[in-house]
């Protein structure tokens, strides 16, 4: 399931472009973008005159490299039909990202970051089969896309530098608690995530119904004289055996490990107060009186029903030679395609779909959980009938469609909510501390934007002197 797992690996870079362009205004004043050394032309152009655009530290960065930038955003926007002031906005988002960049490799310098050629095959070889390719056959595809493999290669190596900083200046400083794991849980389930469990056993003393008085006072009696007994230790086992009303008093009176929603509501809140080998006082029922044992506790993480779908899918991803509208208009097509009947969708999935694991599958995904899915997906998932083709929806990783062949409710054990439970807390405070971490960053750093006319350090912000 590559998308599923490209989710789950895709954090920092993805995650990081994502933060940075999120920093940047979507729209900028046209006149602040253009450059601040003589050359006035816009950059829909792009004249093949290399200039410096921006200075981070100790680092440049050319208009041709922001040229490169801009060319790879080909598969996810749709550059041709951009006008020249949307085309001038989306460059200087993506200078800005090149800026934070700079600013974290420059970091990462400092502090002595390096990732040698063994780790960054590894991490090519790992790019490779994630895309059902070996090295060679990616560096094939590298080259028939129109990018250089040695830049590829650095490419890389700067963005495992950037995940190894983060990983030691934001991602090592995050805790979670177990608190905040209970919070978390009972909010989302309405139930506490730990909760104490109780191994109970009763004596029952029983009054007739419509008993008289006198008969409610002799079994009350009764129920006190075993209480006294038991509290000067008898054998609660044995005492039930001879003295009690209940059903099971031949076998000691135990109902088993209780957590609360199963224990009675009178017994509860006296339970509740007591300690494991503790005899409760009487407790009067409709039945009659009764005497509580609470016999061992434990601590349990109590765990939830989740909705799982069983569900197949199509995923279309833009291509070098089709650009996102185009990828769209296909997946359309082919869900059309099968809604009317004319081709099944795993024979869709074989042909088409670009998740090479479930393609090889017909499309057929089996069991999912939402929760491990991108947030589209899961939404489509929730919202989709069984037996039904969703809508082409889009995603982070393309277009996609859908169908639900089947839902369940499934069990998940404590250990595994309170790990979901972990990990959803720790990405998001790992997404707030990310951005805190490349403000700061971006604070204490030289920048000079020569595309904004703008230059900033420690000292603040100014205007970039027109020369």
């Amino acid at each position: 399931m590559p998308f599923l797992h490209a989710m789950t690996s895709r954090r920092p870079t993805t995650l990081l472009a994502a933060l940075l362009l999120a920093l940047v205004p979507l729209s900028q004043p046209a006149a602040q973008s253009q450059p601040a050394t003589g050359e006035t032309r816009g950059m829909e152009g792009f004249q093949p005159l290399d200039r410096i655009l921006a200075v981070v530290n100790e680092r440049v960065i050319t208009q041709r490299e922001l040229e490169a930038e801009v060319g790879q955003l080909g598969g996810q926007v749709d550059l041709a039909s951009m006008g020249p002031n949307e085309r001038q906005r989306l460059a200087a988002r993506v200078l800005d990202r090149m800026i934070t960049e700079a600013a974290m490799l420059e970091r990462a310098r400092k502090i002595g970051i390096q990732i040698d050629d063994t780790r960054l095959n590894q991490a090519l070889g790992g790019i490779a089969a994630r895309n059902g390719m070996n090295l060679s056959q990616l560096r094939q595809a590298v080259i028939r896309q129109g990018q250089d493999w040695a830049a590829f290669r650095d490419n890389i190596r700067q963005q495992m530098i950037i995940e190894e900083l983060q990983k030691r200046e934001v991602y090592s400083q995050i805790n979670v608690s177990d608190r905040d794991i209970d919070e978390y849980i009972e909010q989302r389930t309405g139930a506490p995530a730990e909760q104490t469990e109780y191994r109970l056993a009763q004596i029952l003393v029983s009054v007739p119904e419509n008993a008289s008085p006198q008969a409610i006072e002799a079994a009350r009696e009764r129920a006190e004289a075993i209480r006294d007994e038991l509290r000067d230790g008898a054998d609660f086992a044995r005492v039930s055996a001879e003295r009690s009303d209940a059903l099971n008093a031949e076998e000691g009176g135990g109902l088993g490990w209780r957590e609360p929603a199963r224990i009675p509501s009178l017994f509860l809140p006296v339970v509740r107060e007591m300690q494991a080998g503790e005899i409760s006082d009487i407790i009067r029922s409709p039945n009659g009186f009764h005497l509580v044992k609470v016999v061992d506790t434990r601590t349990s993480t109590g765990g939830t029903d989740v909705t799982q779908y069983r569900a197949e899918h199509v995923l279309l991803r833009p291509q070098s030679n089709r650009d996102p509208a185009e990828t769209r208009a296909l997946a359309e097509t082919l869900r059309e395609r099968v809604a009317a009947g004319e081709v099944t969708l795993a024979a869709i999935a074989r042909k088409y779909s670009d998740d090479p694991g479930s393609a090889q599958r017909g499309g057929d995904l089996g069991w999912v959980n939402p929760d491990e899915m991108v947030p589209a997906f899961a939404r489509t998932l929730a919202s989709t009938p069984v037996g039904e083709l969703s809508p082409v929806f889009q995603s982070e990783f393309g277009f996609h469609f859908l169908r639900v062949n089947d839902t369940r409710r499934q069990q998940v054990s404590g250990e595994s909510l309170r790990q979901q439970a972990r990990n959803a807390i720790g990405e998001r405070r790992a997404d707030e501390e990310l951005t805190k971490y490349i403000r700061r960053l971006r604070s204490e750093a030289y920048i000079e934007n020569r595309l904004t006319g703008t230059v900033s350090d420690a000292r603040g912000q100014r205007a970039l002197g027109r020369q």
